[in-house]
């Protein structure tokens, strides 16, 4: 029966396929001819447009393998030329890259430094947070060059170029385009968009890096996760990017591939240090209360116990200091504190009074939650889950102890951006009110570090630092993973999100 409806899902899909999809995924007879190949892609998130200077709208682009940057980021983490071909930091505040030769916009038309240059300059007028990140102050055409000077001497800058929001776009197409047809450089050409619905794509015939192997591509915006799921498994996807616990057990047999690694993305707790949590020995008896292992069972779907800020995709921070669970020490730690005694209920008091922690949480790992407040009952803490709608809601329900987060430590492959942002004394993302001059001292000095090994030996450095501070508890790091049915193959996973459909995607 199972297999029988099954059948009669995919035949219904088929035929629905011309009414709604370019057909039903099949590498044979779909857009063109018998011998086309097509791949219907389904998304969980679409940008407003198609404009990669607007918003986190590139992000899409990049995900499709329509937009590209000068610099990109390999599945190892590293570094690689893309429509600049090299580059070289000419002085503190001056680099020098050397626009690749011989590429085309995706409708024939070359893609000049001046073309590269009008596109920049276009995203930094546009987009705020460009500015913010590459720091450029301004850009020159020297030959086949682009001579870049930045505000401020700035070691991160090669890695701010690998963000998609600079993806480079052919200004000659005109601005009105640029929302739904933005002409690129990458294996596959837009060739429809409809909002919050689908884009349509072909290969680009003029692509600089080898022929793409496929011939169209649908993307279908699906942003629930059950009907995404239900979607590949009828027929109507061939390939899904992320399948939650709840349906992964749908694809784990001989008809799906699931592709999977750990991604840069960490899921984490900050820790008030204005309230009780303003003692060491308390933070650091809480991070020994937390079974780190249990965590990434109850999140399940290829997620890895955390204990420390960075996952071992990345190549820097994996340092030896990791809290783990121990309860023994938990207790010492406690007593240190000043918590010796438990009322009736097994809950720590300290001069008569109850202990309760207020965490704040507006996302759905609420099984996650549950399991935290579960643990840190059998330590002796009562601890309020309080749910709010946005982050920015968290001064409105009063005095918090914690404080849901999730962060990409590393979306451009540079550990800066995340340990500025959550460890410096007077960023506004440093909910929690994390003080430390060393700190703050280690990232000045690492925002103007060229050499990538001392700035490594700095990341490990603030990252020790943390981990004997605990302003935070890093609990679990969820695993990036695609889905296809088993005719797609040479399907990469990255550890940044944002990078999927690539040249050597194929489809039987």
């Amino acid at each position: 029966m199972k297999h029988l409806k099954k059948a009669i899902g995919v035949a219904l899909c088929c035929c629905a396929a011309a009414v709604s999809f370019a057909g039903c995924g099949s590498g044979g007879a779909s857009q063109g001819g018998a011998k086309d190949k097509h791949l219907n892609l389904g998304l969980y998130w679409f940008g407003e447009s198609l404009d990669p200077a607007s918003g986190w709208d590139s992000w899409t682009l990049t995900r499709i393998g329509a937009g590209e940057t000068l610099v990109t980021v390999t599945d190892k983490m590293q570094f690689a030329p893309q429509l600049a071909d090299k580059w070289e930091n000419v002085s503190p505040t001056t680099w020098k890259l050397h626009i690749r030769k011989g590429v085309k916009f995706s409708n024939g038309d070359d893609m000049t430094p001046e073309l590269v240059k009008a596109s920049l300059e276009r995203t930094l007028s546009k987009n705020d947070r460009a500015k913010k990140l590459s720091k450029i102050k301004d850009i020159k055409v020297d030959g086949e060059n682009l001579i870049i000077e930045t505000t401020e001497p700035y070691g991160s800058f090669i890695s701010s170029l690998t963000e998609p929001l600079f993806c480079i776009m052919d200004t000659k197409n005109g601005d009105e385009n640029a929302a739904t047809a933005p002409v690129l450089t990458g294996p596959y050409a837009v060739t429809g968009f409809t909002k919050n619905e689908e884009i349509q794509m072909k290969r680009n015939d003029n692509y600089w890096d080898g022929k793409p192997k496929l011939d169209t591509v649908t993307v279908k915006y699906v942003k629930d996760d059950s009907k995404r799921a239900m979607a590949l498994q009828s027929g109507e996807l061939d390939m899904i990017q992320r399948v939650d616990a709840a349906n992964r057990s749908l694809f784990e047999n001989d008809s799906y591939h699931i592709f999977e690694g750990t991604g840069t993305r960490v899921y984490l707790l900050t820790l008030n240090m204005d309230g009780v949590l303003k003692n060491d020995n308390f933070r650091k008896a809480l991070s020994e209360m937390v079974d780190y292992d249990a965590l990434a069972s109850v999140e399940g779907n290829g997620a890895k116990a955390a204990g420390v800020p960075f996952p071992s995709s990345v190549p820097y921070g994996q340092v030896k200091t990791k809290a783990h669970h121990d309860m023994a020490a938990a207790e010492k730690d406690m007593a240190a504190a000043g918590y010796t005694e438990k009322n009736g209920e097994g809950y720590y008091t300290k001069d008569g009074q109850p202990l309760t922690l207020k965490l704040a949480v507006w996302g759905n790992k609420t099984a996650m939650y549950e399991a935290i407040q579960d643990q840190l009952k059998q330590a002796g803490i009562k601890m309020e889950i309080v749910h709010v709608q946005e982050p920015d809601m968290v001064d409105s329900i009063g005095k918090f102890d914690l404080v849901e987060h999730n962060w990409i430590t590393a979306s451009t492959n540079d550990p800066y951006w995340f340990l500025d942002a959550l460890f410096r004394s007077d960023s506004k993302s440093n909910d929690g009110h994390f003080n430390d001059p060393d700190v703050d001292r280690l990232l000045k000095e690492m925002a103007t570090t060229f050499d990538d090994n001392k700035k490594n030996e700095i990341t490990n450095e603030i990252t020790e630092r943390v981990m004997k501070e605990n302003p935070d508890l890093f609990l679990v790091f969820p695993a990036n993973n695609l889905v296809a049915k088993n005719n797609v193959s040479n399907v990469p996973v990255f550890p940044i999100d944002y990078y999927v459909m690539t040249k050597d995607i194929d489809i039987k």
